[in-house]
């Protein structure tokens, strides 16, 4: 049952987001990263994932990988979500869907590599491979913001 609710309210707010119906100022362009629909995305995620991990506190242990996936997953969209709302106000404008995804591209990346690192050391194949696309993905998401 949480997880239906998790699931109605992510697809009733992404469709608020997706339609671009965040709030902005009189001139249209927002002032403040919180009402950019970038930060809409990422705090869409943000309570999917805390659905989840509710879910899933109840059913396992807090050692079980999901549950410690979920934690990693929450902190890394936490941590994303502090650095956009110290981005300087001309780049508040850049902060769009897209930017929005890329970020949660990334943080998908960042939970990926973490769980290959608590199986494999940090020079098998896969590891390299998934620190190589996170870094390019990285170098993309800064020059957006140049």
């Amino acid at each position: 049952m949480k997880r239906l609710c998790a699931a109605l309210a992510f697809a009733v707010a992404a469709s608020f987001v997706a339609a671009g119906s965040t709030p902005r100022p009189a001139g249209g362009v927002p002032h403040d990263p919180k009402t950019t629909p970038a930060y809409g995305v990422l705090a869409l995620r943000k309570a999917a994932v805390e659905a989840d991990l509710a879910d899933l506190s109840s059913k396992l242990t807090e050692d079980s990988r999901d549950v410690r996936a979920r934690r990693f997953e929450l902190s890394a969209i936490g941590r994303e979500m502090e650095r956009m709302r110290k981005v300087g106000r001309g780049d508040v404008p850049k902060l769009s869907n897209t930017y929005g995804a890329l970020i949660l591209s990334k943080v998908a990346l960042e939970v990926e590599l973490d769980g290959l690192l608590s199986s494999f050391t940090p020079e098998y194949p896969e590891v390299k491979r998934k620190r190589v696309e996170l870094a390019a993905l990285e170098r993309e998401l800064a020059d957006i913001l140049k």
